[in-house]
């Protein structure tokens, strides 16, 4: 996968074991492709020989950002294969594959930095303040939080966020400054048509990424305290 940095990695993987997150997609994605790789007899099962080969795969992401997750001694991936191998028949079927890695995976991004959505009121309100500088790694974490509002936004996946989905981006923003307490630019039906209005620099009835994001970091968050 393309994620080059850690924090990246934090931001992607925290999203990616919520199955309701568009990143679970790609995270089911990257466990079959690790689990096909693996089935070199093609049965549709991973036996114990073919066991490894899955996890050196999956094992793969993680090491590149500094997270150790999975076993590396034989004796310890023969207990591990016993563990998935849910109802004992000396194979992996994928399913019992993919439960076993979002269920530990689930535990392990807790150890991970917190992203903005876990923070408490004093830190994002600091987090906020600091976004204001270009290239800071507050500025990085809101960049992903502002691709996260417009995923779940962009219902229709074109790229582009239209009137009737505006509402989706707004909340997903907000809904944890909200929850937190902290004071936001008003946010109405009429301020968020005329929001809208100005974000959408073309007049093309819809609103680009990079257009949220320069208007989002200068009109919301700068005003979340």
């Amino acid at each position: 996968m393309d994620i080059k940095t850690d924090q990246e990695f934090v931001q992607w993987m925290k999203r990616a074991v919520s199955t309701s997150d568009d990143c679970y997609i790609e995270l089911y994605n990257l466990l079959l492709r690790c689990y096909v790789a693996a089935d070199c007899d093609m049965d549709g099962k991973v036996d114990g020989s073919e066991f490894s080969g899955m996890i050196e795969a999956a094992a793969a992401l993680p090491k590149q950002h500094g997270q150790s997750w999975w076993e590396e001694g034989e004796d310890q991936r023969a207990e591990l294969f016993k563990k998935i191998d849910d109802n004992g028949d000396g194979a992996i079927s994928f399913d019992e594959w993919l439960a076993f890695v979002i269920n530990k995976y689930k535990g392990l991004v807790s150890s991970l930095p917190a992203t903005p959505e876990e923070l408490g009121k004093d830190a994002f309100a600091a987090l906020c303040k600091g976004g204001s500088t270009a290239g800071s790694d507050e500025h990085k974490a809101l960049y992903f939080l502002h691709w996260k509002a417009f995923q779940a936004a962009d219902a229709d996946r074109d790229g582009k966020v239209d009137q009737s989905e505006f509402v989706t981006l707004i909340n997903v923003l907000t809904e944890t400054p909200k929850k937190l307490g902290l004071s936001l630019p008003a946010l109405g039906e009429e301020d968020r048509k005329n929001m809208f209005a100005a974000m959408d620099e073309n007049g093309d009835g819809a609103i680009s990424f990079n257009e949220w994001l320069d208007f989002s970091m200068k009109t919301i968050v700068a005003q979340i305290q």
